[in-house]
């Protein structure tokens, strides 16, 4: 999780964006790309989180121009998989491992001779 995240002001910033979304998707015909994948996001079909078009660890800003749907893994009540992706965690999971193989190639102690 991101300093972004853990801040306190994030948990104020996402319950509202979150509406605004879900209002622009109703808008929309009841769904919008996911900003992860592109595919749609079907509103009661599938779950979906608030996710940043530009990072926030990267810069990008907590506003309605930068943040839109993104899935979460769904089930039907059968148990089948409506959406099988969780792509605003998958792409979480991308950048945590992109830092600790960083860290892992810089403790290598590879001697010269």
């Amino acid at each position: 999780m991101s300093q972004h995240h853990r801040a306190q002001q994030w948990s104020t910033h996402s319950p509202k964006l979150r509406e605004k979304l879900t209002a622009l998707i109703r808008r929309n015909g009841g769904a919008l790309p996911c900003v992860e994948c592109g595919q749609p996001v079907v509103l009661g079909l599938h779950k979906w989180q608030v996710g940043h078009r530009q990072d926030a660890g990267k810069g990008g800003k907590p506003t309605i121009g930068n943040v839109g749907p993104v899935h979460s893994k769904t089930f039907d009540d059968r148990g089948r998989t409506v959406w099988p992706r969780n792509c605003n965690q998958i792409a979480g999971g991308k950048a945590g491992a992109s830092v600790t193989n960083s860290r892992r190639q810089a403790s290598k102690d590879i001697r010269p001779w």
